[in-house]
Parts: C-alpha cells; structure tokens; sequence
C-alpha cells in the first residue's frame, strides 16, 4: 500500500482535529482510509460484509475519540489500532457465540439420544483460499500482526507502536506468526 498517497488525508485530520471541527475530521478519515481499514477488518474476521460493518464501528469509534487524539501517534497508527481492538472484540464475541451454540447443539441431540452432526471443513483449492484459512487457523494477535505487516504494509515501527512494543519484539513475533501460517497451510494440504 502506497501510504504517501494518505499524508493530504492525514494533514486534512490533523488541521480539523486541531481546530475542533471533528465532522470535518472524520470525513476526511473516512476518504483517506476506508478501503485500508475494511480491507483489514474483513480480512481479520474472514467475512466482507461483516468486515464492512466493522469498519463503520472504527469509523465511530475514532470519531468520539477525536477530542483526546494528540500527535503521540500518526492518524494511520491510532486508526489502525482502533481496528485491531474492534476486530479482536468481534472475534470473542463470535467464540462466545460458538461455544452456546455447541452447547445448545449438545444438549439438543442429548435429548434427542444422537450424536450432533460433525461440523463442515471447507478445502482451498488456490493459493490465496490456502493462505486465508491458514490466517483463520492463527490465533486472533497473530493474524493481526501479520495483516498490519504484509496486507496492509505498514512499517514495523508503527506495528510496534499499535502493539505497545518494541521493533525488535515485533520482528521475532512476526517470524513465529510465518513459521505457523506455513505449519497451518502445510496440514491444509
């Protein structure tokens, strides 16, 4: 991603927030950023349409949190950021979900004196479906790290800053994350 293109969007941010004009702030975030931020959020949760839902939310959040937003952090790192957290609540909230309906499924066949059906397995057929379900496959922190990294090519020093960390911290994980997004990929095949 070329995020040269996005310093007029930031500028645009900064200047609105700075004057108090967050309407105008968050349009300008909004036209700067949107198809970076719903391109990671989709890819994090694994589902466009809720991927766009969510990017809504971060739009929302970023906007009443406009008044205590200070330069401690580029507009691009603090969205991002944003979006990490909304997407990892999302990915609880769907666990949550998933384990009372398997419960409610259990308890059901239970009752019902069989056993409940065993649960659809999708097989990748291309190169790009391989690498998606072996992101699904990682745990939630280290999907995210690779997505800011590789899919949305943000620097590592602003990887580290999202992640409260250091650069160095930040390369070590993102080699674990690639050695298990191969391990993944390689017992999908």
């Amino acid at each position: 991603m070329n995020w040269d293109r996005l310093r007029p969007a930031d500028q645009s941010v900064h200047e609105a927030i700075a004057a108090g004009d967050y309407r105008r702030a968050l349009e300008a975030l909004v036209a700067g950023y949107q198809h970076p931020v719903v391109g990671f959020c989709t890819h994090m949760l694994g589902d466009a349409a809720l991927g766009e839902d969510v990017a809504q939310d971060v739009f929302l959040a970023a906007y009443a949190a406009m008044p205590g937003f200070h330069r401690h952090a580029s507009v691009r790192t603090w969205l991002f950021a944003i979006a990490r957290k909304r997407c990892l609540q999302v990915l609880r909230n769907r666990r949550r979900q998933a384990r009372l309906a398997r419960l409610k499924q259990h308890w059901l066949a239970a009752g019902a004196h069989r056993q409940p059906p065993p649960s659809p397995e999708a097989e990748a057929d291309s190169a790009v479906q391989r690498v998606q379900a072996g992101l699904q496959r990682l745990p939630e922190a280290e999907r995210a790290l690779l997505l800011m990294r590789y899919e949305l090519g943000l620097p590592l020093t602003e990887v580290a800053h999202i992640l409260g960390t250091s650069v160095s911290s930040v390369r070590r994980r993102l080699a674990r994350a690639l050695r298990r997004l191969q391990e993944a990929m390689a017992d999908d095949a």
